[in-house]
C-alpha cells in the first residue's frame, strides 16, 4: 500500500474504531463500576478542603456557595480564592457565605492566574484530600461523598474526576454541549477509567491527595490548561486517576460562537502545549502508563488535520468534477462516520440517562451535531493546537480571559 492509501485507510476507520472502543468500554464501566457502594470507611470519613478559585465572578459566585452550604459530608473546609477580582466578588461571596463557619475567603489584590491561586490554597489546605471546583458551578450534596468514596478504594489514586452537567441550556451551541459531555467526555472518560489512566482530572471538579499534587509542583501557571498537564505528570509519576459520574456538579458552558471558539482554542492550545512538555520524556520506561493516553491524543491530532484535508478535497472536487466518482465516495464516508457519532451519541445518551433524564431532548440537535461541532473543534485543534506543539507553553503567567455567561 501507498502512503496515500495508508492515510485513507486511518482517516476511514480511526473513528470507527476509537468509537466502539468508546462505546464498550463506557457500557462496561457502567454494568461494572458505576453501581454506588454505600459503605462508609472503616476509620471515619477523612477532611476535606474545597477550592474556589474566582476572578470578577460577582454575579454568579453566590450560587457557587449556596450549593457548596448544601453539600452534605461531615468534615469540610471552603476556601474561596479571590484573585485580584475588579468587581464586587468579594463581598458577595461573604454575603453568601455568611454564618457557616467552613468558609473562609481569601482575598488576594493581585491577579495572579487560576493555576497559582489553585497552588496557594493548596498550600493552605488544612486536610489530606483537597476538591478543586469553579465559581461558576452548582456542586450536588452528595458530590464529595462519592469522589471520597472512590478515592479511598486504592492509596495509589492521587485524582479523581467528577462528572460536569450543563446547567445553562436554553440554546443551541450550550445544549449540543450536553451531548458532548455524554458522548465524548462520558465514555471517554469511563473508559480510561476501566484502567486508572483518566487523561483528565478537570477543574471544573476533582479530588486529589495534597501530598501527591505538592511532590509533582502542584499546577503549572504558563499552562493554557494547567489541569491536564497537571494529571499527566500525576500519572508519569505512577498514581493512578479516576472518575466517578456519580458525582455531579452543574456548570456555565459558553453560549455564543465567540464563546465557544475561546474554548476550545485555549483547550486546544493547551493540548499542544502538553505534548511539546511532556514529548522528551514520555518515552521512558517508567513512563509507560502514560502511553496509550499520549498515543490517543496523537492520533486524534492526526485525523483531524486528516479530516481538514479531505473536507477540502472534498469542496475541490465538487466544484471542479461534479461528476467524479471519488467524490461520491468520500460523501458517503461522511455519512458513514455521521452515523457512528450519532450512534455513539445514543449510547451516551442510554448510559447517562439515570444521572440526566432530560439528556434524551438535546438529541433533537443530533443532525447538526457531528458536523458543526466537530468542524469547529477541528479548526480549534488546526489554529491553536498546532502553534501550542511547536512552540509549547508561553514564558508568562495565563491568566483569566473567557467569557463568562451570566445566566
Amino acid at each position: 500500500m501507498s502512503p496515500i492509501d495508508v492515510l485513507l485507510v486511518f482517516l476511514a476507520f480511526y473513528p470507527v474504531v476509537s468509537g466502539a472502543a468508546w462505546m464498550v468500554g463506557g457500557v462496561m464501566f457502567r454494568l461494572l463500576e458505576e453501581r454506588p457502594r454505600a459503605v462508609d470507611p472503616p476509620d471515619g470519613w477523612p477532611g476535606v478542603t474545597i477550592l474556589v478559585p474566582a476572578y470578577n465572578e460577582e454575579k454568579v459566585i453566590a450560587g457557587c456557595v449556596q450549593a457548596l452550604r448544601r453539600v452534605d459530608y461531615p468534615s469540610l473546609e471552603i476556601l474561596l480564592l479571590n484573585d485580584g477580582s475588579t468587581d464586587n466578588t468579594v463581598a458577595a461571596a461573604r454575603a453568601a457565605a455568611r454564618g457557616d463557619a467552613r468558609f473562609t475567603v481569601v482575598d488576594d489584590g493581585v491577579n495572579r492566574g487560576k493555576a497559582d491561586r489553585l497552588n496557594d490554597g493548596i498550600r493552605r489546605a488544612r486536610n489530606d484530600l483537597v476538591l478543586v471546583t469553579d465559581a461558576d458551578t452548582h456542586l450536588h450534596a452528595d458530590a464529595v461523598t462519592h469522589l471520597v468514596r472512590c478515592m479511598l478504594r486504592s492509596p495509589r489514586y492521587a485524582a479523581v474526576a467528577g462528572c460536569p452537567r450543563v446547567t445553562n441550556r436554553g440554546r443551541v451551541i450550550a445544549t449540543m454541549q450536553m451531548l458532548e459531555t455524554a458522548s465524548l467526555i462520558g465514555l471517554i472518560r469511563r473508559t480510561h477509567a476501566l484502567t486508572g489512566w483518566v487523561g483528565t482530572v478537570a477543574g471544573v471538579l476533582g479530588l486529589f491527595r495534597r501530598d501527591a499534587v505538592l511532590a509533582v509542583g502542584g499546577y503549572d501557571p504558563t499552562m493554557a490548561t494547567e489541569d491536564i498537564e497537571l494529571t499527566w505528570r500525576l500519572l508519569k509519576a505512577g498514581h493512578l486517576t479516576g472518575f466517578t459520574p456519580n458525582a455531579l456538579v452543574g456548570m456555565q458552558v459558553p453560549e455564543t460562537l465567540s464563546g465557544i471558539w475561546a474554548q476550545r482554542t485555549r483547550w486546544a492550545r493547551g493540548q499542544g502545549e502538553v505534548l511539546r512538555t511532556h514529548a522528551r520524556t514520555v518515552a521512558r520506561p517508567k513512563h509507560a502508563m502514560i502511553w496509550p493516553i499520549v498515543l490517543e491524543t496523537l492520533l486524534s491530532y492526526v485525523w483531524v488535520g486528516c479530516m481538514l484535508i479531505a473536507m477540502g478535497w472534498v469542496l475541490i472536487l465538487w466544484v471542479v468534477s461534479p461528476g467524479d466518482t471519488r467524490f461520491g465516495s468520500m460523501l458517503a464516508w461522511g455519512v458513514g462516520v455521521a452515523v457512528i457519532a450519532m450512534i455513539q451519541i445514543v449510547i451516551a445518551v442510554l448510559v447517562d440517562f439515570r444521572l440526566d433524564p432530560r439528556l434524551p431532548y438535546a438529541c433533537v440537535l443530533l443532525p447538526l451535531y457531528p458536523l458543526a461541532y466537530w468542524t469547529i473543534n477541528a479548526l480549534a485543534a488546526l489554529t491553536a493546537q498546532t502553534p501550542g506543539l511547536l512552540r509549547g507553553p508561553r514564558k508568562h503567567r495565563v491568566i483569566w480571559d473567557l467569557p463568562r455567561s451570566d445566566t
